[in-house]
């Protein structure tokens, strides 16, 4: 749900700051090794499992244009253990650049296919990546005709308050969710880009305050929505009624939201990196081991030691849901695979 709805119940932006976890007013720690600021540059990679990435990159090839920057293997066992269901022992993986982010996907299981289940738009969790696109060039038509299943009902987007943005919900093959807004007044000139990665938390407020100190400053958005029937449709939910904000990075918003009615429950285990569905997002930064030591001085615990894999080095973290994280620094890759050439501020979110 979107930027159009706030703009008509009302929004306020936060500018306070608050710390991880429980409310710390003392002092930051003297210690002269932790980097207070943030050098967090963006959301490098959004992070999915796939039962098959052929087929995946095929449905979403058809649909929109997108370039496989490199495949590669990982051997399983140097993930630390907690990040995965069950043991492995090769992951394939393929780097996909869209216009604006990278989806890094992800097969656990690469020698069968393993079916995903439609995850609640309720969550807890990530559940979908927004697919912006101009009306004249619509990614919906595009989507629909590679065989995107509908969860909007009615199967057609829906215009949420007259404003000149249609919204769709759709799930591609893997049931993994994704969201299409077809906007009148487009403010980029791509045939589509990434709006959001939407993340579903059981306590907003709590999120919201995690996700301050992670980033390096305030929430820029925050609404409510309830009794609402275009709301219900778009998201084939009756009475819907939830709590939403949102963040403003260099290249993609973070989109969070709560939903009251029904309610997003609290998760019954920590989240891993291979059920199937987005898995975790990964920021890029220019200091891994300055940004772990900032955001271990708030309380945040890092799961094993950091990784390297194709040129970049990376560490997962949990947020207070349970939800993964990751901070990528490229050590060696090519420089084309950072986010510096993807780097834009929508207009409208400032």
């Amino acid at each position: 749900m979107r930027k159009v709805m706030m703009a008509a119940i009302g929004l306020g932006l936060c500018a306070c700051t608050s710390t991880l976890g429980a409310p710390d007013t003392s002092p930051a720690p003297a210690d002269p090794q932790i980097v207070l600021e943030s050098n967090l540059k963006g959301v490098r990679a959004i992070i999915v499992s796939v039962s098959d990435i052929d087929r995946t990159l095929n449905f979403y090839g058809d649909a929109v244009e997108l370039e496989v920057v490199k495949r590669y293997q990982i051997d399983g066992p140097q993930y630390d253990e907690r990040l995965l269901s069950a043991p492995v022992n090769k992951i394939d993986v393929a780097l996909v650049k869209l216009s604006n982010t990278y989806l890094k996907l992800m097969d656990f299981s690469p020698e069968m296919s393993v079916p995903g289940d439609l995850r609640p738009l309720t969550g807890p969790g990530y559940t979908h990546i927004c697919f912006k696109s101009p009306a004249t060039d619509s990614a919906f038509e595009k989507f629909d005709a590679v065989g995107l299943s509908a969860i909007t009902r009615g199967g057609r987007p829906v215009d949420l308050l007259g404003a000149g943005t249609e919204y769709y919900y759709g799930a591609d093959l893997d049931g993994t969710m994704i969201e299409i807004e077809i906007d009148q007044r487009p403010r980029r000139e791509d045939a589509y880009w990434i709006g959001h990665v939407a993340n579903v938390t059981p306590d907003i407020d709590r999120m919201v305050a995690f996700y301050e100190d992670l980033v390096g400053y305030p929430v820029r958005r925050r609404a409510a929505l309830s009794d609402h029937a275009p709301a219900d449709k778009i998201a084939n939910i009756d009475n819907v009624s939830m709590k939403g904000a949102w963040f403003a990075l260099k290249n993609i918003e973070l989109e969070f939201w709560q939903f009251d009615s029904p309610v997003t429950p609290q998760r019954e285990r920590p989240a891993v990196l291979d059920t199937i569905g987005y898995s975790a997002i990964a920021f890029e930064v220019t200091d891994l081991a300055a940004e772990m030591k900032r955001l271990q001085s708030f309380g945040v615990e890092f799961i094993g030691q950091p990784v390297i894999e194709a040129g970049w080095k990376s560490a997962f973290a949990y947020d207070p849901d349970g939800t993964l994280f990751s901070l990528e620094q490229n050590l060696g890759a090519a420089s084309a695979e950072s986010i510096d050439d993807m780097i834009w501020i929508d207009p409208e979110t400032f």
